[in-house]
């Protein structure tokens, strides 16, 4: 798969991680991945492709927030606090959550389907 390919994939599931976040809530993201993977079966990495995407796709949840003037940073700062961590670290551990969710849900969905293989004898 070409750089391209891979970006273009990326940026596909990260909108749809972020719209079905909005709409559905964070229990969408293994839904996503998941689906994901069944649908896009000649690619390999899928697992990768949807825990960047999912990553990238908080990201931007977070971003449209902080600029509608949402406080993203005193929330990160006091939720950090009573796990013992800095804001930052605590918006790293909230990527890395949707990342392994989608992810690993990806990775199910191509353990099921591997590359290749139709979905439908």
């Amino acid at each position: 798969m070409t750089l391209s390919g891979f970006a273009a994939r990326v940026i596909a599931v990260a909108v749809i991680c972020a719209l079905a976040t909005s709409w559905f809530g964070w229990l969408s993201l293994p839904v996503v991945g998941f689906l994901y993977a069944m649908l896009d079966r000649r690619v390999r990495g899928r697992g990768t492709i949807a825990a960047v995407a999912a990553t990238l796709g908080w990201l931007g949840i977070l971003g449209a927030e902080a600029a509608r003037g949402a406080s993203v940073g005193a929330v990160a700062s006091r939720v950090g606090d009573v796990l013992h961590l800095p804001a930052f670290g605590f918006l790293l551990v909230t990527l890395l959550f949707a990342a392994i969710l989608c992810g690993s849900a990806a990775v199910i969905g191509s353990a099921i389907t591997p590359a290749g293989r139709p979905f439908l004898h």
